[in-house]
């Protein structure tokens, strides 16, 4: 080392430099003690975000497997309150409207003049859609039971449903639009006639309709329990004249339902609650619905047929529910049944079958 680097070396501050040496040492440990804490919080974050992701797989395949379970237990319990009403129709001794080996055939064919002779002062006439045949109305069922709408084809049956209105809104609309552009130039035929001028002869006369079309009610006598709730029909299925909130808005227990006119749908395909502003629905009974006292007087019915000794069954398959235990009913208490149908199919109890049309048979047998 020569003379002047030796001065040099001299004069540098060996302290100053072990010094900030010293405070770099310092920053660089603290740094990367930082570094370490910043990848473990990482790798913790990580961690979390693995178990969150599981969890949420987790819970969407839990989800799926409650709506499957939903769906099943849908299911089992339709079929479970298929069997016990099965049961309570065995029960009330009347299980069958057809013959077996335990209930042989007992109905019989008879004149219009014979079942006239039948007739008491109670009767009640039960109403399906032949009824309404004549008229130019099909039914909703068999070969009738098709709703065509551009290049498909739906079955009346599942159309008019709860779950389709729900599921459809637009399709199940539309539906009733064309049900009810399709009544406008309809009228009552003969045997809605005949109905009618009997109630209006007998007071007493207990109607009961499973029909929504309006045209026998139309021509009845028009005392309302409430709009669009008849005294002189019980209108079981409801009516197409009307609607009511799809939340029911305005349903009490035990009170019956508030019903609004149905708007011109080819207007309004969607009409809402007058009351509420939400979605409306039409006052009909759906295929999956079941009957309610606030809808159809269900319970009031009920207590009305033991005052009833004669029922009339008019154009029905007894394929629903409250028709078929109905009929039971005056089955099992072995009251007179006069079946006008096409194709009868009572052959149990005090049966007596009237075969053709019953636009045909009532105005000679209702005289």
């Amino acid at each position: 080392m020569d003379n002047q680097e030796q001065k040099q070396y001299q004069k540098f501050d060996w302290e100053e430099y072990e010094r900030k040496r010293a405070i770099e040492m310092e920053q660089y440990e603290r740094i990367q003690k930082e570094i370490k804490e910043t990848q473990e919080r990482s790798r913790q974050t990580l961690q979390s975000l693995e178990v969150t992701f599981k969890n949420l797989d987790d819970a969407k395949a839990q989800a799926r497997q409650t709506v499957e379970n939903i769906d099943n237990f849908k299911k089992q319990f339709s079929d479970a309150m298929d069997k016990l009403l099965d049961k309570i129709g065995k029960s009330m001794g009347a299980n069958s409207i057809k013959a077996d080996e335990q209930n042989p055939k007992t109905a019989k064919e008879v004149t219009v003049e014979q079942a006239q002779k039948l007739l008491t002062k109670n009767v009640l006439i039960l109403c399906g859609a032949g009824l309404s045949h004549a008229s130019g109305i099909p039914t909703f069922r068999g070969k009738d039971g098709y709703w065509t709408k551009g290049t498909d084809t739906y079955q009346c049956q599942k159309v008019l449903t709860k779950d389709f209105l729900t599921s459809n809104p637009d399709l199940c609309w539309e539906w009733h639009r064309d049900f009810q552009k399709m009544l406008i130039n309809k009228k009552p035929n003969a045997g809605h006639t005949a109905i009618a001028n009997y109630k209006k002869k007998n007071p007493n006369t207990l109607i009961v309709s499973q029909n929504i079309d309006n045209m026998l009610t139309s021509i009845l006598p028009q005392k309302q329990i409430k709009n669009g709730h008849y005294e002189s029909i019980y209108e079981i299925h409801g009516n197409i004249k009307y609607m009511r909130c799809f939340k029911e808005c305005t349903l009490e227990q035990d009170e019956l339902a508030t019903l609004y006119e149905m708007p011109d749908l080819t207007k309004n395909l969607k009409p809402k609650c007058p009351k509420c502003g939400e979605d409306a629905r039409p006052h009909i009974l759906f295929f999956d619905e079941s009957y309610t006292n606030e809808n159809c007087r269900f319970q009031e019915l009920q207590d009305k047929y033991q005052n009833y000794d004669t029922i009339i069954v008019v154009g029905t398959m007894l394929e629903t529910g409250c028709a078929k235990s109905t009929v039971c009913q005056f089955i099992s208490k072995k009251a007179t049944i006069i079946e006008i149908n096409p194709e009868p199919i009572i052959e149990v109890g005090n049966t007596y079958q009237i075969k053709g049309k019953s636009e045909v048979i009532l105005p000679k047998l209702l005289k």
